[in-house]
């Protein structure tokens, strides 16, 4: 399968454009990361085109939060996003939210109850993700550890499951949420169970999510005539 990632890509004139160009493949999966930009005038044809699912950026439920993490007044359009996302049946829509200490940390319950209340038969899970350490300023100022938020999550949880991809932990609470927790940086199996590739904006090869020393170029071979072997 193949996620469009970004940057953000409903910022893309001809996004439909490319879902349809890629579902004419016959790839197994197609599915998208978004802040929930345009997306929900767009959610039914991006389904039509082929996208399968999505995951949408909410890092926040309180709309000045959200604006000092994302950067946007977006609040709208990203809840307007996740409703659309259900509707259109781009199921399991993931609300994907990065904790940030002193920030959005105390949000947790709040959003397992967003969830629950927005998808409870399972339409809708949560992502729980650490901040990860790529600018030592800025994480050290945020970061929250998850370790004991895990936990408690781990006593609540009906059930618990790991998942292939990244060997990451999934908690099936109570009133039927799914929580995946989301710790690259205690988890030492996340890189060796990735079987993902990715591709970037410039046409390179990112083999590790967490280096930036190592890209592969394809962009330029192809454009100067290489044979797929090449």
């Amino acid at each position: 399968g193949v996620k469009l990632t970004g940057g953000e890509p409903m910022l893309r004139q001809d996004i439909l454009e490319i879902v349809q160009k890629l579902k004419s493949l016959g790839l197994r999966e197609i599915s998208m990361t978004t802040n929930g930009t345009r997306f929900s005038k767009l959610a039914r044809s991006l389904r039509h085109a082929g996208l399968s699912r999505v995951n949408i950026s909410l890092h926040s439920l309180r709309r000045d939060r959200f604006r000092f993490i994302a950067g946007v007044d977006g609040y709208d359009e990203a809840l307007c996003a996740v409703s659309a996302a259900v509707e259109a049946k781009l199921l399991p829509v993931k609300l994907n939210m990065t904790l940030l200490k002193g920030v959005n940390d105390d949000e947790i319950d709040e959003m397992i109850r967003f969830v629950h209340n927005s998808g409870g038969n399972g339409e809708v899970a949560f992502q729980l993700i650490e901040l990860v350490d790529t600018d030592a300023t800025f994480y050290s100022k945020y970061h929250r550890d998850l370790g004991p938020i895990e936990e408690r999550l781990k006593a609540q949880a009906v059930a618990v499951y790991r998942r292939g991809l990244h060997n990451r932990p999934r908690y099936i609470l109570p009133d039927g949420v799914t929580v995946e927790v989301v710790r690259p940086m205690h988890n030492s199996e996340f890189c060796m169970k990735n079987t993902r590739i990715r591709i970037t904006h410039d046409g390179k090869f990112k083999p590790c999510l967490l280096r930036d020393d190592n890209h592969v170029d394809f962009l330029s071979k192809m454009r100067a005539g290489a044979t797929d072997e090449e």
